[in-house]
């Protein structure tokens, strides 16, 4: 803030009475300065600078020689002290004018210039005042104005640089749709000649002339879409558009923006991506992710519909026989036979993963039945193939489902199909079969519990019971039988051995079973009679699980009768004979169950000099009852003993009470 200048001090020679009356004088005064204006001054150094300007005052007219001129500082002061209010200047003049008179006695004539001096001087200072402020005005509107265009300059060179040599296509419209200017990156893009403003066709040209109007209509600033443009030699281009409008200064559009990006690589790649996830890589038909909407969406349709869910047989003998590239032909050649079959009906032919493959047929009245329908598939899959020099014809297991059900859910009917697939590949390959819901059921209700049996298994819910094995009267054994209850279900030792072969879970299983019966029959004094099934019969591994459960006991190893499935022979006679010699090593009593009186069997039983043999259900026809009655003196001619299971054997040395 500008420090207010210190008054001039000049002599005085007032009369003591008007001296006295000059504080009055000087409160009038700062009272009608502060009423008019604001000073950034408290009122005691208001007061005190103005009675050092009265002082002066009243010198200036007391003078010997009177010089008015030295009264103009004081006016000077009332505008640098920032007295300038609207009636700041008359205020003063009229405090002074009724006072001064009076303190200047006889020199009363020389006030009214005394007045005009100090009223000059405030005109001459707020004159300066105010030019000063206009130059500071003046050379803040020069600097802002320089920095505005020199901004401008600035902005200007740079969109010419970003709309020269950006990699995105520009093009610029006037208010009317109008193509103002383009860049040379869409110049490049539409594959026109450098200059040219005329890149667009006519249709693409409209199309975005119609989203400047929706802009308008809609009051938005910009907007994003990716549509396609025709360049000059018909290739199509697809890109990303976005659009922007420019408004003058009173927020009226003036031009409007189109920025042009060019997405023909990233389309082409999504659209290549999108297929194949939608579709098999090898031979080019919808995968599974696909086919289940497709079928989702026939069901949601009147009508009746077939699916067909079939298994190739004898690829991987074409993998490992003659190459995976033959192989991979061959599923080819397959899935176009495919197509070919249904090509006449409304039908979809899918492949499924692996070997499996997928027919879905909206059926029509010239729809064929599901018999000619497979032996159709059978004839073209049938037609010899050439691969590596060879002629290689396939087959392939069939599950049918025809079905007219409407709200049918998609995975059920898929899954309904399959297991008819698999219930027909138990005949034998290249066999076919249709749905049998009754046999579904029973089959599913079989599945759950194979299910289930893991957990079974690790939650301790499979039992053993122990049912006596005599020789007349005499107990001389224990046969160890599972039993797992499950809800309503009971699955029996059969069952439960089936299972952990199906599952793999065989092996734990069988330890598990060795431990818990050797302890059994370490404590009760007992030999047990342990069953196999055929995967545990022929496990590599067997004896290592008989040994530890015959430490950890500590049962005689004669005491311990273990019975493998005689069925495991015809499967992998080696594995099981190696596991018999082993396990006669140990002192463990061996014995073959399921016997069925085979040749290989016999042989079995006389080489191993085995301990004894339970015999298989004999068939209720009286020749099977004679043939069993024939065998019973053989086997016991080798030394082994005949163990019946719960039925009257003729001749049996051992039975097992249920």
């Amino acid at each position: 803030m500008t420090q207010p200048p210190e008054p001039t001090r000049v002599a005085t020679s007032a009369p003591p009475a008007a001296m006295a009356a000059r504080p009055e004088v000087v409160e009038r005064w700062a009272d009608a300065l502060s009423a008019g204006a604001y000073a950034p001054m408290s009122r005691a150094e208001v007061r005190r600078e103005l009675d050092a300007r009265l002082a002066h005052l009243v010198g200036v007219l007391s003078a010997a020689r009177f010089e008015p001129d030295r009264a103009a500082p004081v006016g000077e002061w009332l505008v640098s002290a920032r007295f300038t209010g609207q009636t700041s200047l008359q205020d003063t003049l009229e405090v002074l004018g009724s006072a001064l008179p009076g303190l200047a006695g006889r020199d009363g004539e020389r006030v009214p210039a005394v007045l005009g001096a100090v009223a000059a001087g405030y005109a001459n200072a707020l004159r300066r005042q105010v030019f000063s402020q206009q130059e500071e005005v003046r050379a803040s509107l020069l600097t802002a104005l320089e920095h505005t265009q020199r901004e401008l300059h600035d902005s200007e060179t740079r969109f010419r640089q970003v709309f020269s040599s950006s990699a995105v296509g520009i093009a610029v419209f006037d208010a009317r749709g109008e193509v103002v200017e383009v860049n040379p990156a869409l110049v490049g893009m539409l594959d026109h000649e450098p200059g040219t403003t005329a890149v667009f066709d006519p249709l693409d040209l409209a199309a975005l002339r119609a989203d400047l109007s929706r802009m308008a209509l809609d009051g938005a600033e910009t907007a994003r879409s990716e549509r396609q443009f025709t360049a000059r030699r018909g290739d199509p281009l697809w890109a990303n558009v976005a659009l922007s409008v420019v408004r003058d200064s009173d927020g009226h559009p003036r031009y409007h923006v189109a920025v042009v990006e060019d997405v023909t690589e990233q389309r082409v790649l999504r659209e290549y991506l999108r297929h194949q996830a939608l579709h098999d890589v090898l031979t080019g038909l919808p995968n599974r992710q696909s086919f289940l909407p497709k079928l989702e969406q026939v069901l949601s349709r009147p009508g009746s519909v077939t699916l067909c869910y079939l298994d190739v047989d004898g690829v991987a003998i074409v993998n490992d026989g003659l190459g995976y590239e033959y192989g991979d032909e061959l599923l080819k050649v397959v899935a176009q036979r495919l197509t070919a079959v249904v090509a006449g009906e409304r039908a979809t032919v899918a492949r499924i993963g692996g070997d499996e493959f997928v027919l879905l047929l909206e059926d029509s009245p010239g729809t064929p039945s599901i018999s000619a329908l497979a032996e159709a598939i059978d004839r073209a899959l049938a037609e010899p193939v050439p691969l590596a020099g060879h002629e290689v014809s396939a087959s392939a297991g069939m599950g049918f489902v025809r079905t007219s059900a409407r709200g049918l859910d998609a995975m059920a009917l898929l899954r309904q199909a399959h297991s008819t697939l698999r219930r027909a590949e138990n005949g034998g390959k290249g066999q076919w079969g249709i749905y049998d819901a009754g046999q579904d059921a029973r089959e599913r209700a079989r599945l759950a519990l194979l299910a289930a049996m893991p957990g079974a298994l690790d939650g301790g819910d499979i039992a053993i019971d122990y049912l006596p094995v005599r020789r007349g009267d005499e107990q001389v054994a224990a046969a160890a039988r599972l039993r797992w209850r499950h809800g309503q279900a009971v699955a029996d030792h059969g069952d439960c051995l089936r299972f952990a072969d199906e599952l793999g879970l065989s092996g734990r299983l069988g330890a598990w079973l060795l431990d818990e019966t050797c302890s059994f029959a370490a404590v009760e004094r007992l030999p047990v009679v342990v069953r196999l099934s055929v995967d545990q019969s022929r496990d590599p591994d067997l004896t290592a699980s008989v040994g530890t459960a015959l430490r950890t006991s500590e049962l005689p190893p004669q005491w311990l009768w273990l019975s493998l499935d005689a069925r495991a022979l015809s499967e992998d006679a080696d594995a099981v004979e190696d596991n018999l010699t082993a396990l006669a090593d140990m002192g463990v009593r061996r014995l073959l169950h399921s016997f069925g009186g085979g040749f290989a069997e016999l042989s079995v039983v006389e080489r191993h000099l085995l301990h004894g043999v339970e015999l298989a259900p004999a068939p209720v026809e009286p020749l099977a009852h004679n043939a069993l009655s024939k065998l019973v003196p053989l086997l016991r001619e080798t030394g082994a003993l005949v163990v019946a299971d719960g039925e009257a054997v003729p001749g049996a040395d051992l039975v097992v009470r249920r």
